[in-house]
């Protein structure tokens, strides 16, 4: 199968360096996010996709057929953008962009390999591209909940992201909160004058730098965390004292925490610094944007990425070391520490085993100098290839899978 599969990739290899030409040209933002859309379908198109689709949430929707509907698997790679500007406070970087066109390079032409190998699938295989934003998945909850509602049970998922070519298996949750404080703050501020205000919410700043130096630790995921994002004032009516202001807070965390116990503690933090003053009210609540999708459609989104973390002697983690082992046998299983991926979805949520693979580290994602190698993408490529086909391949000519 590995010869087969490296005199395909070799008869595919032109054409796929001129779509990573292409891909590593364009700049993604939400203004041409459609076109950039476009591209990657009609890519899956020239690959002889069975079937190809952009959904009403933008999501790119290739399938390659299997002999039957039993064990579909999804391969998920992700286009990131900038906002919509229907609440515009959500950020995109620019040096960003390298963590998403690998991924969606290598699982598109995996699928393409396979198309190309005629190796026999006995599941269909779905390989999606989502939109998304920073902490918004609108794009996964879309695919998962709508366009993909209706088929068989999905048996697997796998997550084209920066691994190093290992199998990784899960990472810390991130969400984002903001604590308001709105009332009668103190006598000694005036009414128009911010820098006043900003010397109130200091001790509250404080005291959440001190919280953040004493946060939990998971073994497998690293620690906790805890950044001030963002902070806002305003006056609520007239008079010196009338005021309201928020502290948006993006808050790293593990599974020992859940975000309810986040929330309450981050509370009781404000309300120690204020104190019970009649009049004053303080909240802590997990942070929603309002999304416009390229589509059009229109979606209120949580910001909040669950952790997760599938047990390294599950069986499709054991089945995909081992056939990356026959290619790479340094291949291990590992966690993200730094990045949150759609995982939080497909396993958190819906309890689909999911794992990670692909070309690139994750610390590639904030060096924007960093490029990875064609060669490397097409290992991936490889790679995703063999793991997808130990999982739902079918033997051909009485062979099994490894001997072919």
């Amino acid at each position: 199968m590995k010869a087969l599969m490296d005199k395909r990739l070799m008869g595919l290899k032109k054409q796929f360096c001129l779509f990573k030409d292409e891909l590593e040209g364009y700049e993604v933002s939400f203004g041409n996010i459609s076109s950039f859309a476009k591209i990657l379908s009609d890519q899956m198109r020239r690959l002889n996709y069975d079937n190809v689709k952009i959904d009403k949430a933008g999501n790119v929707v290739g399938l390659i057929r299997g002999y039957s509907n039993k064990r579909p698997i999804v391969v998920i790679s992700h286009m990131d953008h900038n906002s919509s500007s229907l609440d515009s406070r959500i950020e995109f970087k620019e040096n960003d962009a390298i963590s998403f066109k690998s991924g969606i390079l290598s699982s598109i032409y995996s699928g393409g390999l396979l198309k190309s190998a005629l190796l026999p699938l006995e599941g269909d295989l779905y390989i999606c591209s989502v939109p998304r934003l920073d902490l918004c998945n609108y794009g996964i909850k879309y695919l998962f909940d709508n366009t993909l509602k209706n088929i068989s049970k999905i048996a697997r998922v796998i997550l084209s992201e920066p691994t190093g070519l290992n199998i990784n298996v899960g990472h810390k949750g991130r969400f984002e909160y903001e604590i308001v404080v709105k009332g009668e703050i103190g006598s000694s501020i005036l009414q128009d004058r911010g820098v006043n205000m900003l010397g109130t919410m200091f001790p509250l700043i404080n005291e959440l730098e001190k919280a953040s130096r004493d946060l939990p630790h998971n073994s497998l995921l690293g620690n906790s965390s805890l950044n001030i994002k963002d902070v806002g004032i305003n006056r609520i009516q007239s008079g010196a004292n009338r005021k309201e202001f928020k502290i948006i807070v993006d808050r790293g965390f593990v599974p020992e925490e859940t975000t309810s116990a986040i929330l309450k503690r981050a509370k009781s933090i404000a309300r120690g610094v204020y104190g019970s003053k009649d009049g004053l009210k303080i909240s802590a609540v997990a942070t929603k944007e309002k999304i416009k999708s390229y589509t059009g459609k229109v979606f209120m989104a949580k910001k909040e990425f669950k952790p997760w973390s599938i047990a390294v002697d599950d069986n499709f983690v054991l089945k995909s070391l081992n056939s990356l082992k026959e290619l790479n046998p340094k291949a291990t299983v590992g966690y993200w520490r730094k990045i949150i991926t759609d995982g939080s979805y497909t396993f958190a949520d819906l309890g689909i085993p999911t794992i990670g693979f692909g070309a690139g580290f994750e610390d590639d994602i904030k060096n924007a100098t960093v490029k990875i190698s064609e060669t490397e993408i097409l290992n991936a490529v490889k790679s995703t290839a063999v793991i997808i086909h130990r999982n739902i391949g079918l033997p051909s000519f009485g062979w099994s899978s490894d001997d072919i």
